[in-house]
């Protein structure tokens, strides 16, 4: 990925429509209309042989001929015309072409593309809107009015749609674009080159393939630590699927792993054109939430009970006020209102001050997190001045949303409301909606700031001898592990597993099943038959001499009946463990398509198939992640008290599932693990019946099969500077943010411009964001903290579109220079580089900043003059040629 010359889609100072036409029915036609009544502020130029002039512009034979090189090349030539078009376009020096024509072999002309050095978007591109410079280069005729929305879409007739969805609903945007068929450009880069445009508050995105899940959510998260994201998308790929080597044969939908990939990348995912357009509106507002506990209130009940309805639909909270606050508002509103959330208020004469006195009181309140308002319209009050008071608030200390309910007499009041920065709703189902947007990506922000290590800090894992085990079982070609195989598996992995008796005598069986206190179920041990081909198994109630006795000679006399062939070897003993206050819970780890290893937990046992919800995430897994699994709403219930029962204590189930996601993460071959049931109880947590699954990984490198990169913890590294000062070396996290800004802004001003290469007193919270919040797969940025963890220099790479190269910059605090950490900072930075397979690093460095370039000579990096810029000096670092300086 990469936003190489992207730029000059968004902003080109001029294009060339090749294909233009005169002929009114035809593309070519449509999109020059569009782009010479749009008033495009840029330089247009029109090709076409055939013509002199287009609809009073002068129209040109050959791209050769234009007197200047456009910045976009827009491309709508016939299909076989394409390669040829593209070809003149290099030439001319065209780097960047949007091509609305389909194409006779994608992969061809990607290569053939990239040959010639065109960045292409397309083919089968429904073109690019950009309202702000009057840019409409669509086929569309719907009026598009300025706003702050952007829509990046994979579908050109769902992006069509929502242009005339937008016209009806007064909808604005900054940009339109389609990807088509990303043969080069990916809505990947698309979303990057939004993330970094000033004129997008939010951005609405419809997917419906995903080609590689890593990039997708790499750019989907860039974007979204910087803007609202929301994100539409069809069910074609959220298809069903199963493992048929799992014994339960159950059927597994990636409709919910593809969910809990975006809310891991913090967008908030919406269903219906309707809410698509009032999530992005209401999030583009800046308004922000804590939580899903809601004050209502209203002017009527009617309305206030349906909001109320809503809410317990989403299962959201609406906190009664205490006896103190009531008694708060009793005086205020001298009684002149009912309920105790919802408030509705009942002075219609002075409602703007009730209105008011209300809200006041609320805000105080810890147990709230919002503010609706409803406001039905009456012939006493004048909707303008309720919104009015409203205004007055601002800023507020909790949130304020508004419902003001009709049409006609509040349409102006509903505006006042949005140009004051309180999103406005027509009902107060759309109220809650709205309300709902908001929690949603609160939740989704929390979720995309964690970055957990792949294991735990303090996991008793064995790794070694479990990575054995498997590369041994797969080199014999197994693909299910054996029963005895897979409790050694988890064992290694510090997962409680039931213990298995194996006895190869009845007078064996007899004195182990004598030392059991369960029930216990016995099963055949044969060494010439598969253990899935001819399962026979007898469950004794009691583990007697005689009914053990009895069980063996029945399995024996069953197993020759089946295969007379067979020599029978003996028996397992599997106690069936059911302690007191027990419940049975279901853990899975599923290779998703798309998205590769999902984590999910349900009701277990029996009761499997009765309650098929379970919770899904991506791994790696942390706390926090963790507890956001035990938050479903079934496991809930089933591990809460009920009769008799007491609720059960759910911390052994987060320490098997924190095991399960390093399992996930550093053995790449196992395909899949299902643990059904997990015994919990007072006594811990305890798999009962486990199935792994095993297919070999062909991308060996670490992580690769994760649609997630877990934090680096491998590169911390605890290193001695001059004079014996100690420093951590490790990869930025998000907590740093406040760090790196004072870093910047305590540098001195000659430090700074030798940094950024401009004048620069401190850094906005958008670049704050771009250094600290990363994806650790396209850019690596190590810190150097001292003893209170606070950061003494930084340095970061980015990696090149075609993966091979590197850009870095770097900056040290003015007390630490002298000490060797930049050497040392940088001397990292190569290491991780290497090991990420790129072949060079390189560098801007200015020539006034002599102890720069005295430190890239020191390491082993070589000069040369950057033809553009006299002042700068280029420094590249070969890593495929190890030096002693590495």
């Amino acid at each position: 990925m990469s936003t190489l010359h992207l730029d000059k889609i968004l902003n080109p100072a001029s294009l060339v429509v090749v294909g233009a036409s005169a002929r009114e029915e035809s593309p070519g036609y449509k999109v020059t209309r569009n782009l010479l009544q749009g008033s495009y502020k840029g330089t247009l130029f029109l090709v076409n042989p055939r013509y002199k002039t287009i609809l009073d512009a002068s129209c040109y034979r050959t791209i050769a001929s234009l007197p200047d090189v456009p910045d976009l090349a827009i491309i709508i030539t016939p299909v076989r015309l394409v390669k040829h078009t593209l070809r003149q376009c290099a030439r001319k020096g065209i780097q960047v072409a949007l091509v609305m024509s389909g194409a006779q072999d994608n992969a061809a002309l990607q290569t053939y593309a990239k040959r010639l050095g065109i960045r292409l978007m397309g083919p089968c591109c429904a073109g690019l809107i950009r309202p702000h410079i009057g840019l409409n280069a669509t086929y569309s005729q719907n009026r598009i009015e300025k706003g702050s929305l952007a829509i990046v879409s994979q579908s050109a007739s769902l992006g069509a749609a929502m242009l005339d969805w937008a016209e009806t609903s007064g909808v604005g945007f900054s940009a339109l674009l389609s990807s088509g068929d990303e043969i080069d450009i990916s809505l990947s880069d698309l979303l990057d080159l939004l993330a970094d445009d000033w004129q997008t508050k939010a951005v609405i995105v419809y997917v419906d393939r995903v080609k590689s899940s890593r990039s997708m959510l790499s750019a989907l998260s860039a974007t979204a630590r910087l803007k609202p994201v929301v994100l539409m998308s069809s069910a074609q790929e959220r298809v069903r699927y199963c493992d048929a080597l799992t014994r339960t044969g159950e059927v597994y939908s990636s409709e919910s792993v593809f969910q809990a990939a975006l809310s891991r990348a913090g967008v908030v995912r919406i269903r219906t054109f309707h809410n698509l357009f009032a999530a992005a509106r209401t999030l583009a507002t800046g308004i922000r939430v804590k939580g899903n506990r809601l004050a209502i209130v209203s002017n009527a009940s009617a309305p206030a009970m349906i909001a109320l309805d809503r809410m317990n639909l989403k299962q959201f909270q609406t906190p009664l006020l205490d006896k103190q606050t009531r008694g708060i508002l009793d005086k205020k509103l001298k009684g002149r209102f009912t309920g105790s959330n919802p408030i509705v208020i009942r002075k219609p004469s002075r409602l703007a001050d009730y209105y008011t006195r209300t809200i006041e009181t609320l805000q105080g309140l810890d147990d709230i997190d919002a503010i609706l308002v409803i406001f039905v319209p009456d012939w006493r009050n004048d909707p303008k001045a309720i919104a009015e008071s409203l205004k007055q608030l601002l800023p507020s200390k909790k949130p304020l949303l508004a419902c003001w309910m009709g049409d006609a007499s509040v349409h102006e009041s509903r505006d006042l409301l949005a140009l004051a920065g309180i999103p406005s709703f027509r009902t107060p189902e759309g109220s809650i909606d709205g309300f709902d947007f908001l929690n949603r990506y609160f939740v989704s922000q929390q979720l995309l700031l964690q970055l957990p290590n792949p294991a735990s800090r303090s996991t008793r894992s064995s790794l070694g001898p479990a990575r054995a085990l498997i590369n041994t079982e797969l080199k014999a070609g197994a693909r299910v592990l054996g029963p005895v195989k897979t409790r050694t598996l988890l064992e290694y992995l510090d997962i409680p597993v039931l213990q298995t008796l194996r006895a190869e005598s009845l007078s064996e069986a007899l004195e182990k099943a004598a030392t059991i206190g369960y029930p216990v179920a016995m099963k055949l041990v044969s060494p010439n038959i598969s253990y899935k081909a001819s399962v026979i198994e007898t469950q004794l109630d009691i583990a007697t001499p005689e009914a053990v006795a009895t069980a063996w000679h029945a399995i024996e006399a069953r197993l020759l009946e089946r295969r007379p062939e067979a020599h029978f070897r003996g028996v397992q003993l599997e106690p069936m463990y059911a302690p007191k206050n027990s419940r049975f819970l279901a853990l899975s780890v599923t290779r998703d398509p798309t998205f590769g290893p999902a984590i999910s937990i349900g009701v277990g046992g029996d009761l499997t198939a009765l309650v098929s919800q379970r919770a899904v995430q991506l791994p790696p897994l942390n706390r926090y992640l963790i507890d956001d699994l035990l938050k479903c709403r079934e496991v809930q219930v089933h591990m809460g008290a009920f009769r008799h029962s007491e609720a059960v204590n759910q911390r052994p189930v987060g320490r098997v599932l924190r095991q399960l996601s390093e399992l996930v993460c550093e053995l790449p071959d196992v395909f899949s693990v299902d643990i059904n049931p997990l015994v919990v109880s007072e006594d811990g947590a305890m798999a009962m019946d486990v199935q792994v699954v095993l297919e070999r990984n062909q991308n060996r490198k670490r992580y690769s099969h994760l649609a997630i990169h877990p934090y680096p913890w491998q590169w911390v590294r605890h290193v001695n500077l001059k004079n014996n000062t100690p420093v951590q070396l490790r990869p930025i996290r998000p907590e740093d943010a406040e760090s790196i800004r004072t870093l910047v802004r305590d540098m001195s001003p000659e430090s700074r411009y030798f940094r950024f290469m401009h004048a620069l007193n401190e850094l906005s919270p958008r670049m704050v964001a771009q250094f600290t919040k990363l994806d650790y797969d396209r850019q690596m940025a190590f810190v150097a903290t001292d003893r209170a963890d606070k950061v003494a220099g930084a340095c970061r790479y980015m990696i090149s579109n075609d993966r091979l190269g590197g850009e870095f910059a770097i900056s040290i605090s003015e007390d630490w220079k002298g000490y060797g950490l930049a050497s040392a900072l940088m001397r990292l930075m190569i290491e991780h580089a290497r090991a990420q397979g790129l072949q060079n690093l390189h560098g801007d460095v200015l020539r006034s900043n002599s102890p720069m370039q005295a430190l890239m000579r020191s390491l082993g990096f070589t000069s040369k003059r950057n033809p553009d810029e006299p002042e700068v000096v280029i420094f590249e670092y070969q890593l495929d040629e190890p030096t002693e300086h590495s």
